[in-house]
């Protein structure tokens, strides 16, 4: 590692004290991130010529020398989140490094077909919401797919909203918007969120229900991407209805089939009768319980997240899931493993495409 990398990870580790604190002083910050004063004040003072930084006086000091606390400018630093979870619907929004939404619209892209009309809108939107922010920097887009952003021909591939599929969105966008993008798989950016909220959690699971079905894999405070991005692809694990064929594999029995949030709204089809839901629910709930005890075994989390549109109803199958975990997974479940199910993906989503775009944001490149 050369001098330059040792300086942007010392930028960063200064600039999290303060982004989690609010404003602290320069010997405060040293004793957190353990860095010397004089590098804490060299790279503070750096920060402050580019305006990352503003130093501000504790006025409630009366007697003796008055101290500073240095305080990150979060909020003029923003990134825009594309988001396809919904089937059908593209989310567009913009979130500061404070993680407060500035601007959010949706569009009914269930039509589209061609990835040209697709970058024409997001451009134009792009566009719009730029006259609309006032002192602020936007400094990249993340995408969040219900698919695999393959890192080594930069395509994006196995998704289930189509026009996305075999296309070089990053290369797209980023000729468009003239930002650095970078695109991921929605439940990978969940479980980034996570360690952003939860910064003392260092080995989770997020298990994602939207259009397509995902997990992302916190393991020792790293999300787990594997050689080419796709580890921890669940969706085709032949462990879903036997008989059913899947669309986008053309396998039968895939597990997306049924937890998909197509395959969860099979459950309140008006046809059915209440004792077919009732069946239905608890064949559901008990794949859910058998995957979740996979992952479990697997990762051994200290926390399992269940999101997603698919999984609005998780209340309903908890029960099952817990049974069916308590008896696949007994090791887990005793050390009190815990179960959540979020209620808010996109908030997720947001935060973790925020989080992507933080962590590769270079604070003194103009």
């Amino acid at each position: 590692m050369d001098v330059t990398d040792i300086k942007a990870q010392n930028i960063k580790r200064v600039l999290e004290v303060l982004r989690i604190s609010g404003g602290t002083t320069k010997n405060e910050i040293a004793a957190i991130t353990g860095l010397s004063f004089s590098t804490v004040s060299n790279l503070c003072n750096e920060l402050k010529e580019q305006g990352v930084l503003v130093e501000e006086k504790i006025s409630s000091i009366s007697v003796g020398r008055i101290p500073s606390i240095q305080i990150f400018k979060c909020s003029r630093y923003a990134s825009v989140c594309i988001d396809f979870q919904q089937e059908g619907i593209l989310n567009f929004s913009i979130l500061n490094f404070a993680n407060k939404r500035l601007y959010q619209t949706f569009f009914d892209i269930s039509g589209m077909q061609e990835i040209s009309l697709l970058t024409d809108l997001i451009e134009t939107t792009y566009r719009d919401a730029l006259c609309q922010m006032v002192d602020i920097r936007i400094v990249g887009v993340g995408v969040s797919i219900p698919g695999i952003y393959d890192e080594s021909t930069g395509l994006t591939i196995n998704s289930t909203v189509s026009v996305l599929n075999h296309t070089p969105l990053k290369e797209l966008l980023e000729h468009r918007l003239k930002l650095p993008c970078y695109v991921e798989n929605e439940s990978n950016l969940c479980a980034l969120s996570i360690c952003q909220e939860r910064p003392e959690i260092r080995n989770a699971v997020y298990l994602h229900s939207s259009s397509g079905l995902g997990v992302g894999v916190i393991c020792e405070g790293h999300l787990l991407k594997g050689k080419n991005g796709y580890a921890a692809e669940v969706a085709h694990m032949p462990i879903g209805t036997p008989d059913v064929e899947c669309p986008f594999c053309g396998n039968s029995g895939c597990i997306e089939s049924d937890l998909s949030q197509r395959g969860m709204e099979t459950l309140r089809f008006p046809t059915h009768s209440d004792e077919v839901r009732a069946r239905l629910m608890e064949d559901r709930a008990e794949k859910l319980g058998a995957l979740l005890s996979i992952l479990v075994n697997l990762f051994d989390p200290d926390v399992v997240y269940i999101g997603g549109r698919g999984f609005a109803e998780y209340g309903r199958l908890e029960s099952t899931v817990l049974r069916v975990l308590r008896r696949r997974s007994p090791l887990g479940m005793g050390k009190e493993l815990e179960i959540l199910h979020d209620m808010d993906s996109l908030r997720a989503i947001e935060k973790g495409v925020t989080q992507v775009i933080y962590d590769k944001w270079n604070p003194l490149q103009k």
